[in-house]
């Protein structure tokens, strides 16, 4: 029994080394290699243009405002080619300012000015972006605005917190000198514990995909090579579209020399272009004057509670549009006619205010068009060169 079971064992010895000889079938002809996805690297636009976030971008730098002089004989302007926004309003009577947003004040590239006085408008627009807002001076309606929604810790007027310098400026009247620059603001920003540090988690407008048909798209409206802007008989601004740069270039007309100029920022001779151009129409009265005396400012109050019309211009096309503000505190929203969220092309915007009583002035033509001039009477600049704080 021992034998047989011996025998056995050894046999099954033998099997088993025969068995672990034998190979292992080939199964790499149906054995793929694991594919793996590349992974997208991040969606990082640019807030205030929607462009692709430069490598130096500050993702924690607050927003500054800056008012700006456009009275005639204050032109050219410096520093207007860096804004990233350019807000233009009546202010009094006909005259209009600029408002200029900077995603950066520290990389500010010379000169910005001249810097004027602030108005409650303006103040509005800036105020949902939590702006560093700059003025020298302000009309008491601001105050009022700054007073009552307490924007006070972001708010830096030039009479009372230096933040500029006079230029020496031959045949320029002294109210037309007043400049600021990087180096100005932070020696104002760290005097007066200025709190610099702001996140803005979204873009300020709904932007086309900075990475989709190079950020824009082909809007539904004619196309527009050339737009004229009535603010007010002495007061116009114009764009003519570049094909080559898909900007709008910005001239004005000067009252003074009763001539239509470009639009150049001094510090390097550009003429300003947008990629957007947006014109809203709006109610702009005369606010009341409560003072005494002969002496009335003719202060503008721009209606911003019930939002309006208006229309946006982009790579060379337009479109009718819609625009809402609400209260202060509340940011202002462009949308298409029927209230969608409207899809604005990367890049930097202009955004105009014009008087509902100067629509039936406004003019955009396309290639096959003619802008005809309409003659502008001898009406002088009355207030050209006054002071108004």
């Amino acid at each position: 029994m021992k034998k047989l079971l011996s025998i056995f064992l050894a046999a099954l010895m033998i099997a088993s080394v025969f068995t672990g000889c034998v190979p292992a079938p080939d199964n790499s002809e149906d054995q793929q290699p694991e594919i793996v996805e590349p992974t997208p690297p991040p969606y990082t636009p640019n807030p205030w243009t929607g462009w692709e976030r430069d490598p130096d971008f500050d993702t924690n730098m607050r927003a500054t405002a800056i008012m700006i002089n456009n009275i005639s004989s204050a032109r050219p302007q410096r520093g207007l080619s860096q804004a990233n926004l350019l807000f233009e309003s009546k202010v009094e009577g006909g005259i209009t300012r600029f408002m200029a947003v900077f995603e950066d004040y520290s990389k500010l590239e010379g000169d910005v000015g001249p810097v004027r006085s602030g108005r409650d408008q303006f103040l509005q627009w800036a105020m949902p972006y939590f702006a560093l807002y700059c003025h020298i001076g302000r009309s008491g309606i601001t105050q009022t605005y700054i007073d009552s929604f307490e924007y006070n810790y972001l708010d830096i007027d030039g009479q009372h917190r230096v933040f500029t310098y006079r230029r020496n400026r031959p045949g320029y009247a002294t109210e037309h000198t007043s400049y600021t620059n990087t180096e100005l603001l932070q020696k104002a920003i760290d005097k007066y514990e200025y709190d610099m540090n702001r996140t803005y988690g979204s873009p300020i407008f709904n932007f086309v995909k900075y990475d989709e048909n190079n950020g824009t798209r082909d809007l539904t409206g004619q196309a527009v090579t050339d737009i004229s802007v009535v603010h007010s008989e002495t007061y116009r601004t114009y764009f003519t579209y570049d094909e080559a740069t898909n900007r709008y270039m910005m001239s004005q007309y000067n009252g003074s020399k009763r001539v239509r100029e470009q639009t150049v920022d001094e510090n390097n001779g550009q003429q300003l272009g947008f990629e957007n151009v947006f014109i809203a129409f709006a109610d702009i009265s005369k606010y009341p004057w409560p003072g005494d005396g002969p002496y009335d400012p003719n202060y503008q109050k721009v209606d911003l509670s019930y939002g309006g019309v208006g229309y946006y211009f982009s790579n060379g096309r337009m479109e009718q549009i819609r625009w809402f503000k609400g209260g202060a505190p509340e940011v202002l929203k462009f949308t298409d006619m029927d209230e969608n969220p409207l899809q604005v092309n990367c890049g930097k915007s202009y955004i105009g205010f014009v008087d509902y009583d100067e629509a039936e002035r406004f003019e955009f033509v396309g290639p096959e068009e003619e802008i005809v001039e309409e003659a502008i009477d001898n009406t002088q600049e009355a207030t050209t060169d006054a002071e108004f704080e």
